[in-house]
């Protein structure tokens, strides 16, 4: 038996391995990785899980403050915009600060928010509430969840960003559900104030960000002069300069420009269905409680499609913009055959396969962008996409509400809906000509690190090969 000193000398030295978990340096593709990437998707679920489950309070609210679709609607579609637009400066605060602190001030701005919101008397109140200080807390929370995998994995980044991207799905698959059964035991009031106090979890599980990570050992030398130059400037300037310079320098990239103005467009049309998904089946005679339940086929097929994208994309073969484009075009076919899905059983159908396609959206949108460009101008290449993917995905929900508003009906929303993601779909085709040409002209600034190395390792030995041959006499 041990004595009680003992125990507490125990105790204290598995608290101390645990604290130190939290301070010491990892290494990326470690087992901490995994542990940060399961808190970062729990993180993703909670945030996206009620941003996109919007559409379950749009019509209790709709009903209580006696507004337009269109009106009701931007409550949701702006925060839904701010998850992106906001980018740039949490992307500047993780890289500054590290994620786990600006993780914690997204967590704290979520339940700031929240339980704002829940005092709300009028819509123009919810826009600055809900809108914009829980989307604000929401986008550094998005940032955040994907910038800190960014940082612990390598050779595992294709299937960690499908797992954090997997969270979203998950947390539409149970919030959906979850908030009719408050609205129903607590109305939309009780209901905000729950969901703050559940986002505390997201600051807890910030803690397991560590921001000690010791990166993959890689050649530094393709950069000496570079970095030399830069070691002669010093302070703000030398801020600007670089940043600005690495913010401009990633539309050099073609796949990243092409593939982003595609994102553009498929944000506009992607989220409208989760929007007024509940409310065009209560047009259809559906109740509130089956047609909340349809979030859980879309959360299901969503998870089925992240997963598979994981699996696949670490497959170095397979092309993810190629996927992404498989998922627009059935996103673009299942928005123009909505107007037909008067039943419920169909309308579990189109729930299902669209939630599928926004699935393998989502998934590829983050794989591409974290690997078309190179390391130094990750943050950069996804601050850029957010900001404009905010822009179209705060448009789309209010400018559908408009047309049902003035036409009576969802008919034309959906084809505009439809018409937008095929639009997305038809974008990265201009990367076929492109690559094409690249295949023969290859600068070295357009190049992958590893095609760098390749390339300035080359150079180098042709260069010692040169000097080697001055000293001999020619044959």
């Amino acid at each position: 038996m041990q004595t009680n000193g003992e125990q507490d000398r125990d105790r204290h030295e598995r608290l101390g391995k645990l604290w130190r978990c939290f301070r010491n340096k990892h290494h990326q593709d470690s087992a901490w990785s995994w542990v940060v990437c399961t808190a970062a998707a729990i993180c993703n679920a909670l945030n996206l899980g009620f941003v996109l489950s919007f559409g379950v309070l749009f019509p209790i609210l709709l009903d209580y403050f006696n507004e337009t679709r269109e009106r009701t609607a931007l409550v949701g579609s702006l925060a839904l915009g701010m998850t992106w637009f906001a980018s740039p400066l949490p992307g500047y605060l993780s890289d500054r600060f590290g994620c786990r602190i600006t993780n914690f001030i997204g967590g704290a701005l979520c339940v700031t928010g929240l339980a704002m919101t829940s005092f709300s008397h009028c819509l123009n109140l919810m826009y600055f509430t809900h809108s914009l200080v829980f989307g604000f807390g929401v986008c550094f929370i998005y940032n955040c969840s994907y910038l800190v995998i960014a940082q612990y994995f390598k050779e595992n980044l294709s299937m960690a960003t499908g797992i954090v991207a997997l969270g979203a799905s998950v947390g539409v698959l149970f919030t959906g559900p979850l908030l009719q059964v408050l609205l129903d035991s607590f109305g939309w009031r009780g209901t905000y104030r729950v969901a703050a106090v559940y986002f505390t979890i997201v600051c807890v599980l910030s803690l397991t960000y560590n921001p000690n990570v010791q990166k993959t050992t890689e050649i530094e030398f393709i950069n000496n002069n570079e970095d030399t130059e830069r070691g002669e400037r010093s302070g703000i300037s030398l801020y600007c300069s670089v940043g600005i310079s690495l913010y401009c320098s990633v539309w050099t990239f073609p796949t990243f420009a092409a593939s982003v103005m595609s994102f553009v467009f498929g944000s506009f049309g992607m989220y409208i269905p989760y929007i007024y998904l509940v409310e065009y089946s209560k047009d259809n005679g559906i109740t509130t409680h089956d047609a909340s339940l349809l979030f859980i086929y879309i959360g299901l097929s969503s998870s089925l499609g992240k997963i598979l994208t994981g699996k696949v994309c670490n497959n170095k073969n397979v092309n993810p913009v190629f996927m992404h484009q498989a998922s627009m075009l059935l996103a673009s076919i299942s928005a123009f055959l909505l107007q037909f899905a008067i039943k419920y059983g169909y309308l579990i159908i189109f729930s299902a396969v669209y939630g599928f396609s926004d699935g393998v959206f989502n998934a590829t949108q983050s794989v591409i962008l974290l690997s078309c460009v190179d390391a130094k101008r990750t943050t950069a290449s996804f601050c850029i996409n957010n900001v404009l993917y905010s822009v179209t995905a705060a448009a789309g929900g209010p400018i559908a509400g408009l047309i049902v508003d003035q036409t009576g009906n969802y008919v034309y929303s959906f084809y505009m809906t439809g018409a937008v993601l095929l639009i997305a779909f038809l974008i990265p085709m201009v990367l076929i000509p492109i690559n094409h040409r690249k295949a023969r002209v290859r600068p070295l600034e357009g190049l992958s690190k590893e095609d760098m190395v390749t390339a300035k390792s080359k150079e180098l030995e042709k260069t010692g090969q040169d000097k080697t041959s001055l000293g001999k006499t020619p044959t």
